[in-house]
């Protein structure tokens, strides 16, 4: 194990051994007025994880959706197209076209960042629970229960989860990966689909200047029955806590659908990772800087995920759910069948529509 990475879940040990106003002193401590404020964070979202979650704590993703990302950043092009792999399995981004102020067609580019992902996040958990799902009494409530604050102008929330909706709405996804076929070779599969169809939803402005606001996305039968299937259970409070960091919510949920999976121990090399979440320089070196920097963050609200930085990547060990089974199970809404851990995306399923999103997902 890297001497500089702290032993996997050591903070949960702490707060066992001396409890969490023991450890916020020490952490007032710390000289640095950022790492100090960060300690202290991390040892608040530990304490926050360390009881078993209730049944509105859960959220959910798509077994698929858990191994391979969106970007980071903004990409330097609206007009590059995405890609990212994992295994057998390729996922490209194109970015879609619309009539622009100067009446030009113009690319929107591809939807990127922490932003995006809490959308996603919060329709799959919501298309979880019922086919309807409510963004509540006008968009500013839809926004807090993003987890983020309601703030306009051009750097607040409002403008940018405008953004994220629309890159959603108009960019294609492209998903290719290698199955068996019927005589035992290879066969390659592509799909195209877009993930929303329709925008007026994403144009309605907030309250107090009189423009409609759609509050319900209805999901189709057959996406919310195999989302109900192969659903990753997550807990609500670890997202709250990695909201502001795109790759911490990428290596959680990474996570949560991996290591509960493995049967014996995984090095999942830098390479491969970057791969799957690395960023758009594909440095692996620069990678590893920011898994190590972000991994305490992402062990302190996953305690039970056992995962050691190596010189190569990352350990993986046999790990337990962050969620219980027995607490999933009893989720009224899934009708006593909870969703089943998997291999990977169901392979009867070529395509799963909804009728604001399409989903699309490969054999594992």
């Amino acid at each position: 194990m890297d001497s500089a990475s702290p032993p996997m879940a050591e903070i949960h040990r702490q707060l066992l051994l001396f409890g969490s106003e023991e450890l916020r002193r020490a952490a007032a401590s710390i000289q640095d007025p950022s790492e100090r404020r960060r300690e202290l964070s991390r040892i608040e979202a530990a304490s926050t994880v360390l009881g078993e979650p209730a049944e509105d704590d859960i959220a959910f993703s798509h077994s698929g959706l858990c191994q391979t990302c969106l970007p980071h950043a903004k990409p330097a092009s609206n007009d590059l197209i995405w890609e990212r792999s994992s295994g057998r399995f390729h996922l490209m981004v194109s970015p879609g076209v619309i009539r622009g102020p100067d009446g030009r067609a113009t690319r929107v580019g591809v939807p990127y960042g922490t932003r995006a992902r809490l959308i996603m996040i919060f329709l799959q958990t919501e298309g979880v629970r019922d086919r309807t799902v409510s963004l509540g009494p006008s968009m500013s409530a839809w926004i807090r229960s993003l987890g983020l604050p309601v703030t306009g102008g051009p750097r607040g929330t409002i403008q940018a989860i405008r953004e994220q909706s629309l890159r959603i709405a108009r960019c294609e996804f492209t998903l290719q990966w290698t199955a068996r076929s019927a005589d035992g070779g290879d066969e390659t599969i592509i799909r195209d689909q877009r993930l929303v169809s329709g925008l007026s939803l994403w144009h309605a402005q907030e309250e107090g200047r009189g423009a409609r606001w759609q509050a319900t996305v209805e999901l189709t039968r057959e996406f919310h029955e195999h989302l109900r299937e192969h659903a990753v259970p997550l807990v609500r409070d670890a997202i709250a806590h990695l909201k502001d960091n795109s790759l911490g919510l990428d290596l959680y949920t990474l996570f949560a659908y991996r290591l509960q999976r493995l049967e014996q121990p995984l090095l999942l090399r830098w390479q491969a990772l970057a791969a799957q979440v690395g960023s758009e320089t594909g440095r692996t070196s620069h990678l590893a800087q920011r898994v190590k920097s972000v991994l305490p963050d992402v062990l302190a609200v996953y305690p039970d995920a056992k995962v050691e930085v190596m010189r190569h990547g990352l350990r993986l060990l046999p790990s337990k759910s962050p969620v219980p089974r027995t607490v999933v199970q009893g989720l009224r809404v899934i009708e006593g069948s909870a969703p089943r851990p998997t291999a990977g995306p169901d392979r009867r399923l070529g395509t799963s529509r909804l009728l604001k999103f399409i989903v699309v997902m490969p054999p594992a």
